[in-house]
């Protein structure tokens, strides 16, 4: 998990606080977001030039529960890709011929 701070710097005029993937940010405060539960966030604030981005070191630890999306998405793209009847075929071909007597 990646941990990463970030504080909103509203542009004059504008709102003083702004809602963005179900997190709120207030002007000048600090939002601490982590890479486990908010992943969208971490790459779209730090290109955002109204917020002051700063993220840490991945602590590479197992995280507990549910798998996140984006590693659900990927395992199912595997297995579309996947040549299946290949296995099924590779499996026929390794299997002993039956003996008759």
């Amino acid at each position: 998990m990646r941990k990463a701070t970030a504080t909103y710097h509203a542009p004059e005029g504008d709102a003083k606080s702004c809602n963005i993937g179900g997190v709120v940010f207030n002007d000048g405060e600090t939002v601490e977001i982590n890479s486990d539960e908010h992943p969208h966030l971490m790459e779209k604030l730090q290109g955002n030039q109204h917020f002051e981005f700063e993220a840490g070191e991945d602590d590479e630890k197992p995280r507990r529960g549910r798998p996140p999306n984006r590693d659900l998405k990927k395992g199912i793209e595997e297995a579309r890709d996947h040549d299946f009847e290949a296995d099924q075929r590779a499996a026929a071909s390794r299997k002993e011929p039956e003996k008759t007597t």
